[in-house]
């Protein structure tokens, strides 16, 4: 008898390695388990096997051991592929299923609301990668809006807060009335514009106010790319306001 010793992470590792060096199959030879293993040592087994096995050619193990290898990987590359399908579609399925509870729940706490305020509104849901919109229309959904946004926003952050009360964490949820949030955004790019003008010609500071934190951070972007300005906030809330400087000051 001759006797391979092996050593490896594991037991199963060092048999495998074991079995694949001399091309045979577990029932071709006697294991001995020397050592079993753990976090501080590696395993080591011993592999006996007759002698006369090993007059094979070196050609003719080669390719057994190739024979052996190959299927193996070829069905493990499949179970892979195919675990790697199933785990996608079962995470997809679970992101349909958070997004299809967070917008019944919302749907149903601003239908709730609604009615409380009497207004009568329809709402549509447009269904981002990474939020949902909802978008009240009607008759008299401006009093959804209030003054400089204020309504709208409060009923966002309540949105927001249902969604944290019933444990769901999917996409972002907006709030919107009739594309408000649109037609703001182009009159306060347009404003953001037509103040930087004003202040490279003037060379003086322009100070704007009565805009929200969220309106405050649309003319900060819009400026960040206009050459020959900058902006800064000062103040407080409610009173803290927007400065547009030029870089050339009298």
């Amino acid at each position: 008898m001759k006797v391979l010793t092996i050593t490896a992470r594991n037991v199963e590792k060092a048999i495998e390695q074991g079995l694949n060096e001399l091309g045979k199959t577990q029932d071709e030879v006697d294991i001995k388990i020397i050592e079993e293993g753990g976090f501080f040592k590696k395993a080591k087994v011993e592999l006996h096997y007759e002698a006369e096995e090993e007059e094979k050619s070196q050609e003719e193990v080669k390719e057994n051991k190739k024979e052996k290898k190959k299927q193996p990987k070829t069905e493990e590359k499949e179970s892979d592929i195919k675990a790697k399908e199933e785990k996608t579609d079962t995470q997809e399925e679970k992101a349909k299923s958070v997004d299809s509870d967070l917008e019944r729940i919302e749907r149903e706490f601003l239908m709730g609301l609604f009615e409380k305020m009497s207004v009568e509104a329809k709402i549509d849901v447009i269904d981002t990668e990474g939020s949902l919109t909802f978008n009240a229309t009607g008759e008299n959904v401006s009093r959804l809006i209030g003054k400089r946004g204020e309504t709208l926003n409060a009923i966002q952050d309540l949105m927001s807060q249902v969604a944290r009360k019933n444990k769901i964490r999917g996409k972002k949820v907006f709030f919107d009335v009739e594309n408000y949030k649109n037609r703001r955004e182009m009159a306060l790019t347009q404003l953001a514009e037509k103040m930087s003008k004003k202040a490279i010609a003037l060379k003086k500071p322009i100070r704007i106010d009565r805009l929200n934190a969220y309106e405050r951070r649309i003319v900060h972007t819009v400026i960040s790319n206009i050459e020959g300005v900058s902006t800064h906030s000062e103040g407080e809330e409610p009173h803290r306001h927007l400065i547009i400087i030029p870089d050339e000051l009298d």
